[in-house]
């Protein structure tokens, strides 16, 4: 059996995990993978290290989202404000009959480009059409679940480790 580690030293290992995964970006290397080697004599207080470990990014994560949330929030307002506010000098523009400005260090003008315009889906010519598929895996599931033997499919039962 291995070495027996004191509390201090499964801390600082610990610490040493953490920074080690903060530096490959998340990624489990084969040092890291050494790193969490488990034995017998000090399961418990490992596991105790990976549930702090686990609940640390877990917390990490969380906060990343929250915060993604916020910004995406911040580029929507921002960019809803930029289209309003080309909206409405472009309007000037054209009512005025001004159609290259320059300002200070701006330079407004108007540039000319082409957009399909579809009138009636239903008329274009079906060379034109994409067609997704996909599989439907609630129903497929709910039939396997109900014993239908589907070929190219099959339940397959996970397990997750939960920690409270």
């Amino acid at each position: 059996m291995g070495e027996k580690l004191s509390l201090y030293e499964l801390t600082s290992e610990h610490r040493l995990i953490c920074d080690a995964i903060e530096e490959a970006g998340g990624e489990i290397t084969p040092e890291i993978e050494a790193m969490l080697a488990i034995n017998e004599e000090n399961f418990l207080t490992k596991a105790e290290g990976y549930a702090e470990i686990i609940a640390k990014y877990t917390i990490l994560a969380e906060n990343a989202k929250t915060r993604k949330a916020q910004c995406e929030r911040v580029q929507k307002v921002a960019e809803n404000t930029v289209k309003r506010m080309k909206e409405r000098i472009a309007q000037a523009m054209e009512e005025y009959n001004l159609p290259k400005v320059e300002i200070g260090m701006h330079k407004l003008s108007f540039r000319t480009s082409q957009q399909v315009e579809i009138i009636d889906e239903a008329k274009i010519p079906n060379i034109y059409i994409k067609v997704k598929t996909e599989v439907d895996k609630k129903a497929l599931r709910e039939d396997l679940k109900n014993g239908v033997i589907i070929e190219g499919a099959t339940l397959k039962e996970n397990k997750s480790l939960q920690i409270r």
